[in-house]
C-alpha cells in the first residue's frame, strides 16, 4: 500500500500565515494555543541548527501541523469527506489523469526522423569499447611511467580486431581477462574526458593508440554496431521517444505562447523559500493562450514535491536563467493537464479509491504517532478536562521531547497536512519568527560560552531536520508531464 510518509523535518514546511498573529511575542497560533518567541527563541538557540529565519519557520511550521492534527482528533474529524480528500490527494490524482493521456496519445508523437540506429551508435549517441589498460600509480617515478608506457605501447603493437578480447588478459583492471576488456555501452560524460576523446577520435571497428588518463595507460579498441546492436536497440528506442516528448512537449509551449513576468525568477526563488505564504496570491508568474500559472499555483506544485527532491533549496541557490526553465516546465505540467482535460481523460476509480484509503490510514497514523486518537482522548475527558485542551497538551510534550531529539519523529503527510491547513484556521507570525532569531543568537551564545566553560553537554545537538538541505547548484527539472 502506498504511504504517504516524508522524512523527518524536511517534510514540514507546508505552512503559512492564514491571517498573521498580531502578537510580536508568539510565534505560531492554532486556536487558542501559542508558540512564543521566547519558547522557539531556546529552541534553536540550544541548538546545533543555522540561526536563520528559514530553520524558525520550520520548526513553527511543524509545531502548527502537530497542533492542527491534535484539533482534528480532539473534533474526531478523520478529514474523510470527499470534498477535503480530494483537494489533498490533488497532485496523485492529476498524475494518474495525465498519465493516462501519455499511455493513450504518446505513440502518435513517435514521428521524428533521428537517423537509423547504426548512423546514430556510428555518430557517438552512444560508444561501446574495450580496453587494456596498464595501470599508473599517481606516485609514480618518471622511469616508472616510461616502463608502463613501454608496456602499452608493445600490447598496441599485437593488438588486432581479432585478438583484443584475448589480449585483455595483460590489463591491470580487475576483471578485464572475463570480460575481454567490455567496458560496455556508455553515453558521453560517463567516461573521463582523456578517455572519452580517445574512443571519439577512431572509428567504430578500430584501435586506438596508446593513450594516458588518470587511470594509466589505455589501448582501446572501438566497437562496432553489429557487435552491440541489440544492447543499442531497446536504447535508441527510449531516445527515439523522450526525444518526440520533447518535440511534443515545445510545440505545445510554443503554441501556447508561454510568456514569462517578469521577475519571474525573483519571485519563484521567494515562493521556492515559503511556498504555502504564497497561497492566496494570484498574481502571475506565467501567462499562455488561455490560461496563467499564478503565483499560488507554483507554490502547489513546489509544496507538493517530495523532499528528498531537493527542489526548493535548488531553486534558492540556482542562478535565475534556470529557475527560469523550471517555470517553464511547471507551465509544460499545466499544459499537458489542459489537454488530458480536453481528452476527458478519468481516472480509474479503484485507483482514486485507493488513494482515499490511503490518506485515512495516513490520519489514523499520525493520530496513533502522537498518542491522541479520539478514543484515548474521550476516555481522558471523562475524568475531567476538555478534549481539545488535553490534546493539545499531549502535542505540546511530544513536541518538547522531540526537539531535545527524546521522542521519535512522527510527520504530518502532504496530503493531510494540506487538508488540514485548508479546513482550520492557524497563523505563522513573520514577526515573531525574525524576533526568535535574533532572541535565538542570545540564547546561543550563551550555550557556547557556558559549553566552553564546562565542556559539551550530553544532552541533544540540532532538532532533527532542523538545518536547512544541502543545495545543488541548478534546480532539478519537474517532470514534464506529470505533477509530483
Amino acid at each position: 500500500m502506498k504511504s504517504y510518509r516524508l522524512p523527518a523535518f524536511a517534510a514540514v514546511a507546508f505552512a503559512i500565515a492564514c491571517g498573521a498573529a498580531s502578537n510580536p511575542d508568539v510565534a505560531a497560533k492554532v486556536g487558542s494555543e501559542q508558540l512564543s518567541v521566547t519558547r522557539l527563541a531556546d529552541i534553536i538557540g540550544n541548538s546545533q541548527a543555522p540561526l536563520e529565519k528559514d530553520v524558525a519557520r520550520s520548526i513553527a511550521e511543524l509545531w502548527v501541523n502537530y497542533q492542527l492534527v491534535g484539533m482534528s482528533a480532539a473534533k474526531g474529524d478523520s478529514m474523510s469527506d470527499k470534498k477535503t480528500m480530494d483537494d489533498a490527494l490533488w497532485s496523485q490524482v492529476e498524475n494518474m489523469k495525465v498519465k493516462k493521456f501519455y499511455d493513450t496519445y504518446q505513440k502518435t508523437w513517435d514521428t521524428v526522423k533521428v537517423g537509423t540506429d547504426e548512423e546514430r551508435f556510428n555518430s557517438g549517441e552512444a560508444m561501446a569499447a574495450r580496453h587494456i589498460l596498464v595501470k599508473v600509480e599517481a606516485t609514480a617515478s618518471p622511469e616508472q611511467k616510461e616502463a608502463a608506457r613501454k608496456k602499452a605501447e608493445a600490447i598496441r603493437a599485437e593488438a588486432t580486431a581479432a585478438n583484443f578480447a584475448k589480449l585483455a588478459a595483460k590489463s591491470d583492471e580487475p576483471g578485464a581477462a572475463e570480460r575481454g576488456g567490455d567496458l560496455g555501452l556508455f553515453g558521453k560524460g560517463m567516461m573521463v574526458p582523456e578517455f572519452e576523446k580517445c574512443v571519439m577520435a577512431i572509428k567504430p571497428g578500430e584501435i586506438s593508440p596508446v593513450c594516458l588518463s588518470s587511470f594509466g595507460y589505455h589501448i582501446i579498441y572501438r566497437s562496432t554496431y553489429n557487435e552491440v546492436k541489440d544492447k543499442f536497440a531497446p536504447l535508441a528506442k527510449q531516445r527515439n521517444s523522450a526525444i518526440a516528448d520533447s518535440v511534443y512537449l515545445t510545440n505545445a509551449e510554443k503554441n501556447a505562447k508561454v510568456a514569462l513576468e517578469s521577475g519571474s525568477a525573483i519571485k519563484a526563488k521567494a515562493i521556492a523559500r515559503n511556498p504555502l505564504g504564497y497561497a492566496k496570491d494570484n498574481g502571475a508568474i506565467a501567462k499562455y493562450s488561455g490560461g496563467e500559472l499564478t503565483a499560488s499555483e507554483f507554490a502547489d506544485w513546489l509544496a507538493a514535491y517530495p523532499p528528498q527532491s531537493q527542489v526548493r533549496p535548488q531553486l534558492i541557490s540556482a542562478p535565475d536563467s534556470l529557475v527560469e526553465k523550471f517555470v517553464r516546465q511547471i507551465v509544460r505540467n499545466e499544459l499537458m493537464l489542459r489537454a488530458a482535460d480536453s481528452a476527458k481523460m478519468q481516472v480509474d476509480t479503484a485507483e482514486v479509491s485507493n488513494l482515499y484509503l490511503n490518506f485515512k490510514n495516513a490520519v489514523t497514523q499520525t493520530w496513533t504517532g502522537l498518542g491522541i486518537e479520539p478514543a484515548k482522548l474521550a476516555d481522558s475527558a471523562k475524568t475531567g478536562g476538555d478534549k481539545a485542551k488535553i490534546a493539545a497538551g499531549r502535542i505540546e510534550a511530544y513536541f518538547d521531547k522531540l526537539v531535545k531529539n527524546e521522542a521519535q519523529f512522527v510527520d504530518v503527510p502532504y496530503p493531510l497536512a494540506r487538508a488540514l491547513q485548508h479546513k482550520y484556521d492557524y497563523s505563522v507570525n513573520d514577526v515573531g519568527l525574525d524576533k526568535a532569531v535574533e532572541r535565538a543568537k542570545a540564547v546561543r551564545a550563551t550555550a557556547d560560552s557556558l559549553r566552553a566553560k564546562n565542556g559539551p553537554p550530553a544532552g541533544p545537538g540540532a532538532p532533527p531536520g532542523a538545518g536547512a538541505p544541502p543545495a545543488a547548484a541548478a534546480p532539478a527539472a519537474p517532470p514534464a508531464t506529470t505533477k509530483p
